[in-house]
């Protein structure tokens, strides 16, 4: 379904070229989060060591009060539209065991699954090894109250989706205005080349009657020549016989 103004339409009731300019901004749009995650990503390198990744990012999210999470909730070859909630062994353990104060957005074939509140109850947590920085780049230190309350004030991730779909909202209009604009100018084209293709239908039969006019003229000028001479003829022979008669 692609949103229109406020209403959303399926993909085969609208022209290619609102679908293509939406899908087109929908991907710009996933690059550049996902840029900005690996830029993020980048900055803070840390190395943990843990039984597993589901301990190991439940450690992390604790150790460095991360307050949101994207994570798989499956494979994407056990995506369905019934799917409502994580599948896999490390994103159940996630969902129970993971400090509370960590929202988490459970995906699947680039699909929205299902979320995490704040409110959820959790399972204890397991002891868990220290951090252990990663060669070559010094420690990461946590986060002090002042950083944590910088962090409150952020936007939310609801709040800057709800931009987002502003700005496609925005985008998905001018493209509509565009479109409708081409299609008139089209169909104003179509109306011009039908009037013109009429004029030329109406020429034609104006130049073939026309034709059909200087033929019939040709005609009548041959005949009235053939009884001028004829008359003359005859006038000729009465003059004749007229001389001889004296």
């Amino acid at each position: 379904m692609i949103p229109i103004m406020g209403v959303k339409f399926h993909a085969d009731k609208l022209s290619p070229e609102p679908v293509r300019a939406f899908r087109r901004a929908e991907r710009e749009r996933a690059h550049e989060m996902l840029d900005d995650y690996i830029h993020q990503c980048s900055q803070i390198k840390l190395v943990i060591e843990q039984e597993d990744a589901a301990s190991g990012l439940v450690e992390l999210i604790r150790l460095r009060r991360i307050t949101k999470l994207v994570i798989a909730a499956a494979e994407d070859k056990h995506y369905s539209k019934k799917l409502d909630k994580p599948v896999s062994k490390t994103a159940t353990e996630i969902m129970e065991r993971a400090d509370p104060s960590c929202k988490i957005w459970f995906v699947c074939k680039e699909q929205l699954v299902c979320t995490r509140s704040k409110e959820v109850q959790i399972a204890p947590l397991t002891v868990a090894a220290p951090l252990l920085p990663n060669p070559g780049h010094e420690a990461q230190h946590l986060q002090s109250p002042q950083e944590e309350g910088d962090t409150e004030m952020e936007p939310s991730f609801d709040d800057e989706l709800e931009e987002a779909r502003k700005a496609v909202g925005e985008l998905m209009r001018r493209a509509l205005k565009e479109s409708c604009r081409r299609q008139k100018a089209e169909e104003e084209m179509a109306t011009s080349l039908q009037k013109a293709q009429e004029h030329e239908q109406l020429y034609l039969e104006e130049v073939k009657k026309r034709e059909e006019l200087e033929a019939a003229l040709a005609r009548a000028d041959r005949e009235i020549a053939r009884l001028r001479q004829a008359i003359q003829q005859k006038h000729d022979r009465g003059g004749s016989h007229g001389e001889i008669d004296a």
